[in-house]
């Protein structure tokens, strides 16, 4: 018997566009499991070819029904949140062209700012920053509104800073569109007409609304961090401290890429990928399938290199009979000779780990690069880095007149 299909010859106002539905379902994504990973993606690659008549659902179980069972799993998931939602029907504006005016605006604004961004971390830190709302918008003007621009700011997993610096970067480009509105014309070159053209777009009123957009505090503002990380000069002395080449190896791993304790253990020969400048990282609670290639840095790379040529290794486990207790102990004798344990429970393996990001944001690398490297599920752990380094800063950068 055939299934009996529900069509619709008309659609209602109140129908929403697919891109709407896209927005909802990544705040509905990151919401429920912290990530929004390739579901977000293939949700986007179904919707292009929705067609007006039958309903949403009945569509994707047709579209989903001859593809792999981890296809079918992952877009299941989208069928979860249209039921929930009650979406049976969507207007497909998937398919019309638009302008991605996002990223010249970001590019124009980081141009003109670059005498009050001072240094890459800042720039990186904004950019990234409004890359993420424009990719939420999808590039479209008409959803940037006060609206979203909440829905950006409160995302319920965000910290209280991390809401603060959201906010505090979406003034500062309301600020600046405002700004170039109002300028004279006459005083543009042909390219800043393009943008004030472009800008325009923006209501002042959704301009204003966005800047006056209120972040509750939490009576701590000062963040507790719960591991600390050494300075460049500490970890260059923590590698000279290593007994032998095998520690080094370890250490270096850990200190510049970044690598778990887990993960130093889990390393095989293969993983290490010195011609390409790559590692293959098991990261912790994944199978085997799940590696991760990062960058290998330069350092790493070296001592590695040279380890395994001294014992000898071309294949199995990297660090063979090693236990994390003995890599614990390690790094705890070492923490010591360096003379950082005055902190009881400020310094651990993990310390390493924050070291490695820590120093790359202090060095200019992209928030969403540090990311992928050290392997975060969500942008707000990476994070972290960027507010160290503001509350380090802050009392020797910021002025005592204004």
């Amino acid at each position: 018997m055939k299934k009996i299909v529900k069509i619709s010859n008309s659609i209602n106002r109140g129908t929403p566009p697919a891109s709407k539905v896209l927005l909802e379902y990544e705040l509905w994504l990151n919401k429920r499991y912290g990530r929004v990973g390739n579901y977000l993606t293939n949700a986007k690659t179904f919707l292009k070819t929705y067609k007006d008549g039958p309903e949403l659902t009945y569509q994707l179980d047709s579209y989903i029904e001859d593809m792999s069972l981890t296809m079918q799993s992952i877009l299941r998931r989208f069928r979860l949140f249209i039921k929930e939602k009650n979406i049976q029907f969507v207007v497909n504006d998937l398919l019309e062209k638009k302008l991605p005016l996002g990223n010249i605006y970001v590019k124009v604004f980081l141009a003109s700012r670059r005498d009050r961004l001072r240094g890459e971390f800042s720039l990186s830190t904004y950019a990234t920053v409004l890359n993420q709302f424009f990719n939420l918008i999808d590039h479209d003007l008409k959803f940037f509104n006060k609206r979203w621009a909440e829905k950006f700011i409160h995302a319920p997993a965000l910290s209280d800073f991390t809401k603060r610096l959201y906010k505090s970067v979406l003034k500062s480009f309301c600020d600046w569109a405002m700004l170039y509105q109002n300028t004279d014309p006459k005083h543009l070159s042909r390219e800043q007409l393009q943008v004030r053209k472009g800008l325009s777009l923006l209501s002042a009123q959704s301009l204003r609304e966005i800047s006056d957009i209120k972040v509750q505090s939490s009576k701590s503002q000062l963040k507790r961090y719960h591991k600390e990380s050494l300075t460049i000069k500490q970890r260059d002395r923590l590698l000279k401290l290593c007994e032998n080449q095998r520690q080094r190896a370890i250490i270096s791993l850990m200190a510049w890429n970044g690598l778990r304790t887990i993960e130093v253990l889990r390393l095989t020969a293969p993983d290490c990928q010195f011609k390409e400048n790559r590692i293959a990282v098991w990261g912790k609670g994944k199978s085997s399938r799940s590696k991760e290639a990062i960058r290998l840095f330069d350092v790493p790379k070296m001592e590695v290199k040279k380890y395994f040529k001294i014992e000898s290794i071309s294949r199995g486990k990297a660090f063979p009979g090693i236990s994390k207790k003995e890599v614990i102990d390690l790094i705890d004798n070492k923490f010591e000779r360096l003379g950082v344990t005055n902190k009881p429970g400020k310094y651990s393996p993990h310390s390493l780990r924050h070291t490695a990001g820590q120093i790359m944001y202090d060095r200019g690398i992209p928030l969403e690069f540090i990311q992928k490297t050290l392997r975060h599920s969500s942008l707000e752990t990476t994070m972290v880095y960027a507010q160290k380094a503001i509350d380090r800063k802050y009392f020797t950068a910021m002025p005592r007149f204004i």
